[in-house]
């Protein structure tokens, strides 16, 4: 008989230690040396290179809840508190990592086991109130919003945190947050199934049947850093240099704002996809032999194209670092971020789209466990601290399987999302997979983006599925995409560091040539670009400290050459108080500068206030502490304005009212003794009144709410400041620390007036130069201000819709003037590469900005005036800031070119969303009335009209607001109608298409529910 010579025979014939010895060899021929356990002592380990990177991006935004992630168990039925906590320590002892922290030695990060931290277990009782299904839930939801907001400290807290809260009876909400660097979504699911083993286990008086572990994560972190340290991590940093030569950097979102913001404040948007789309779709991604992931990640590619453009882009994928057998069954991050670059041919079909993809993703197969911080150090991309590099948006495919539901005596438990409030990235799209059925989600930062774009994307996105689905072979639609605009930026310059000797570098040129190990260093060296990382940034700012410096991580990212970053450290040690205690003045602002140079009478008039109404009873003590808290993380609101040799320059002083008023006063005479008693030149211009309500309870009516009166000179406040001081306002009652400002407007300020506006004079010129006479006929004999609004409904989905106001506006203009010339106000929250720690989404000062706008007319359809316009509108530079620049420029002869030139007569304003700043008290406020400056003192003396236009729910308004001796009713209401006319055609020329393959804006409790339906008959199918 011939012996079975195949190699399943041979492999058969090896005993158990010779088939270890050839599978170590097997492995070490792949990926080096085998995993095993690290010698040497238990208590102390190096991070794993992904966890360090997201260690170093918490260092960026410490105390903050960027990079946390939780995760939910609701428990219907019985729950056992002692048998739980029980359970929760068992899991913490089977695994180091769960009882250890991050210490620093020497400015470089390490993970230290203690042998005594546990889990944190906690218990609160919230059940208290009403039992029907919307309370309890209304319970819950603020329950979980709660534990999500608690930060992290690495160092000292207990990494796994069970927060659990009876919110009805035989309804117990657990809670479980853990710090992004120590744990992942499928680490999850581990966590979760060794958790409900142990509490099952214990309530049934058996033994947990739990994995053994051959490792722990210590071993496997030290195991990477050797490998990736070898020459097997060379080639594969290699293969991503030569894969992502030449990717653009950036990829130019469809954002609503600057995505130059540290804001990650985030939302989730919930869809299905129907179910017969599902299938196709499905089968098609079969047919091209490719993962759901891939052809998943095809369809948003076809998003991505048609939103931006791109033919050349970049969707970063999440891929598990599990490729050893010894670490599967480990909790940790064990997951680094894939960059699939898909370069698509012009006007590309979805099967073009998804063959491109396929290549994309195929070709990294072997590179997709190189921790991602690998891949930012060999492609080297700039750094930014607004900006994740080299990716913006990620792809996430899962399939929950087993993982949503368990069974335990007396109850079931089911797994529920818990919406952290954060998106890391500017925006997510996750897909999930239950029982074929497929459900989607959209994370985004809500400072980057309006809910109306995320709506009008996903609902794009459903279609595109059904169209890779059903025609592959139709190419995509092309979306105009705006042009840039020819005028150079004079805002986005970096800063004139070069190689100028700045007094005092030594210091910091002590402490740079340490941390890089160099032994020269100038004034002109970019730090990530002689050898810098992430990791020596980290070390450089311990030894600036040890220098006696004040900074943070942050300061080393926004300023990385030697020169800058030694200019901001020297100028801070600086920036000390007088003799007198006073801060050095500095420059004003171009728009206070203007304010003053408007002829007021008495510029502290021109003030601002807003009426709350609180939802609940107020303490006063508490609250003038919360007013306190806010001044505090924004100084600028007690701006003193003092005149100087050098003319009007500003400083923070320390100024600022608090009063509480007799119960049942009227909030118009409060507000009114506010302002009389504002003083530009003390800085006191802000001021915080509280009304206790009026008890009528023995009439038998309701009390009165309290009123909180907020007064505020535009000196030191514009509208979107407004927003952010009520909300801060909230959180601090509420006991929660604010976030203060990392530069303020009087830095913004000063670093504004070192920018050049003269490169962008002749643009401006030529705008003004457009403004012709406008003829409204005959005025009526009337006296004061009128006005009234005009709405259009929103039918289907739309976009931010400023072009298609300012197009309806200009057409209903043009019968009254040969052209049309508005004046407009931008935000004025333009960043500046000077002062990259500057945030604007916390920046409180004035700083919105008008400028003039032509706006150009085809003489042709409504269409053809819509690009024409939005043209106009992209090519607006620096969002107008400049044009304020050049008209208070220290330059006389730069404003001599704009004195004499007409200004606009009409004033057309954007406003986006109408909202009432007390819509982020988060429930504490609602909307009591505001008190403005005067109408015509706000819009500017020489005004005819002033057209406002914002989107309020679900229709479109227009406020026209006039003065009929200078324009009669008639004539107002006659370009109204044909605005409103104009406005309802551009909408419904280039209305989204209605008929969406599933279902969008699904709530997060319909989510949960379906996720727990769904779970329930997977476990009855045999």
């Amino acid at each position: 008989m011939t012996p079975d010579r195949s190699a399943a025979a041979r492999l058969a014939r090896l005993d158990p230690a010779q088939r270890a010895a050839l599978a170590a060899r097997l492995v070490a021929a792949r990926s080096g040396p085998p995993l095993r356990t690290r010698p040497g002592p238990r208590d102390r380990f190096p991070l794993g290179m992904d966890q360090e990177r997201l260690w170093i991006l918490d260092q960026l935004d410490p105390g903050t809840t960027t990079y946390t992630l939780g995760f939910g168990l609701r428990f219907h039925g019985a729950f056992d508190l002692d048998v739980f906590t029980r359970a929760a320590h068992a899991v913490a002892r089977r695994h180091e990592l769960l009882r250890s922290g991050v210490e620093t030695e020497d400015g470089k990060p390490y993970l230290k086991v203690h042998e005594d931290r546990g889990a944190d277990v906690t218990f609160t009782d919230v059940s208290e109130g009403p039992a029907d299904h919307e309370h309890v839930e209304e319970r819950r939801a603020a329950f979980v919003a709660e534990q999500v907001r608690r930060p992290f400290d690495l160092r000292d807290d207990p990494v796994l945190r069970l927060a659990v809260g009876r919110v009805a009876d035989g309804d117990h909400q657990v809670v479980q947050t853990m710090p992004h660097s120590f744990t992942d979504q499928w680490s999850y699911v581990r966590l979760n199934h060794e958790l409900i083993g142990h509490y099952r286990a214990y309530l049934e008086g058996a033994d947990p049947e739990v994995p053994d572990l051959p490792v722990q994560f210590g071993d496997y972190a030290q195991w990477q850093r050797d490998y990736f340290a070898s020459p097997k991590g060379e080639e594969h940093r290699a293969f991503w240099r030569t894969y992502l030569d030449g990717a653009p950097m950036r990829l130019p979102l469809p954002y609503d704002a600057t995505p130059d913001t540290s804001d990650h404040a985030g939302e989730q948007y919930n869809f299905i996809l129907n179910e017969d789309v599902a299938a196709a779709f499905t089968a098609r991604a079969g047919e091209a032999r490719t993962t759901m992931a891939t052809a998943m990640t095809a369809a948003y590619v076809a998003l991505l194209h048609e939103e931006t453009g791109a033919r050349d882009i970049i969707v970063g994928v999440p891929s598990v670092t599990r490729g050893e057998d010894a670490v599967q069954d480990l909790i940790g991050f064990l997951l680094t971020n894939v960059p699939i670059r898909v370069r698509l041919p012009e006007n590309p079909t979805p099967a073009q789209i998804l063959a491109a993809t396929v290549e994309g993703s195929m070709a990294v197969a072997d590179h997709r466990e190189v921790p991602f911080g690998e891949i930012v150090e060999a492609v080297a991309p700039n750094r930014a601290v607004t900006q994740y590099p080299l990716l913006q948006t990620m792809l996430v495919q899962l399939n929950l399987g087993d993982s949503v539901l368990f069974k335990v005596p007396g109850a079931d438990v089911y797994a529920n999302a818990v919406p952290e409030g954060i998106s890391s990235m500017d925006m997510t799209v996750a897909w999930w997979q239950v029982n074929g059925l497929m459900y989607g989600r959209i994370e985004y930062r809500t400072a980057l983006f309006l809910p109306s774009t995320i709506e009008r994307m996903a609902r794009r996105l459903l279609q595109l599925v059904e169209l890779f689905a059903t025609s592959p072979d139709t190419p995509l639609r092309t979306r105009s995409v705006p042009p840039v605009s020819p005028v150079a930026s004079v805002l986005s310059a970096p800063a004139e560091h070069g190689s100028a000797p700045v007094e005092g570098l030594d210091r910091v040129e002590r402490a740079w040539r340490e941390a890089l190990g160099v032994s020269e260093a100038g004034p002109g060296d970019v730090f990530f670009e002689v050898g810098g990382t992430s990791l020596l940034a980290v070390r450089l700012t311990h030894l600036l400290k040890a220098e006696g410096f004040t900074l943070t991580l942050r300061d080393v990212f926004s300023n990385p050459t030697l020169g800058a970053l030694a200019q901001v450290l020297l100028t801070r040690d600086r920036q000390v108080a007088g003799e007198d205690g006073a801060l050095p003045l500095g420059p004003l602002g171009p728009e206070q500068q203007l304010l003053y140079q408007a002829g007021l009478d008495r510029v502290e008039s021109f003030a601002h206030t807003f009426v709350l109404k609180a939802e609940e009873p107020l303490d006063a003590a508490r609250l003038e502490a919360a007013v306190k808290a806010v001044v505090a993380a924004h100084p600028g609101l007690s701006t003193e304005f003092r005149t100087s040799p050098e003319g009007l320059r500003a400083r923070v002083g320390s100024r600022w009212s608090w009063s509480t008023e007799a119960s049942g006063s009227e909030s118009r005479q409060v507000a009114a003794a506010q302002r009389a008693a504002f003083d530009a030149e003390s800085g006191a211009l802000f001021a915080v009144s509280l009304i206790p309500g009026a008890s009528t309870l023995d009439q038998g009516v309701e009390s009165a709410p309290d009123q909180v009166v907020i007064s505020a000179n535009h000196l030191v406040i514009d509208g979107m400041s407004w927003g952010i001081v009520v909300a801060d306002l909230a959180r601090a009652y509420r006991d929660r620390a604010l976030i203060a400002e990392p530069a303020g407007a009087l830095e913004y300020a000063a670093a504004l007036h070192a920018v050049d506006p003269a490169a962008q004079a002749d643009f401006w010129i030529g705008h003004l130069a457009a403004v012709r006479p406008l003829d409204w006929g005959m005025p009526e004999v009337a006296e004061g201000v009128r006005q009234f609004e005009v709405s259009v409904p929103l039918a289907g989905q739309h976009g931010s819709l400023q072009a298609e106001a300012f197009t309806a506006v200009a057409r209903a203009l043009r019968p009254h003037t040969e052209e049309v010339v508005v004046s407009t106000i931008g935000l004025g929250r333009e960043p500046l590469a000077a002062l990259r720690t500057w945030d604007p989404t916390r920046a409180v000062g004035y700083y919105s900005c008008p400028y003039p706008l032509h706006l150009p007319l085809t003489g042709g359809t409504a269409q053809d005036d819509l690009v024409a316009v939005d043209t106009a509108l992209c090519h607006i530079p620096d969002g107008g800031k400049a044009y304020g620049l050049l008209r208070a420029s220290a330059d006389t002869e730069l404003r001599a070119r704009f004195k004499g030139l007409p200004t606009p007569r009409v004033v057309v304003n954007y406003l986006g969303a109408l909202a009432d700043p007390a819509d982020g008290s988060e429930g504490l406020f609602t909307g009591g009335g505001e008190f403005a400056a005067d109408a015509y003192e706000r819009a500017g003396r020489d005004v005819d009209l002033d057209v406002a236009f914002g989107i309020r729910g679900g229709e479109a308004v227009f406020r026209w607001l006039f003065d009929p001796a200078r324009v009669a009713e008639t004539t107002v209401r006659e370009a109204a109608a044909r605005a409103a006319a104009d406005l309802t055609a551009l909408l419904q020329a280039h209305g989204e298409p209605d008929d969406v393959p599933g279902i969008t804006g699904v709530s997060e409790e319909r989510m949960n529910q379906l996720f727990a339906e769904l779970s329930d008959v997977r476990l009855e199918q045999p």
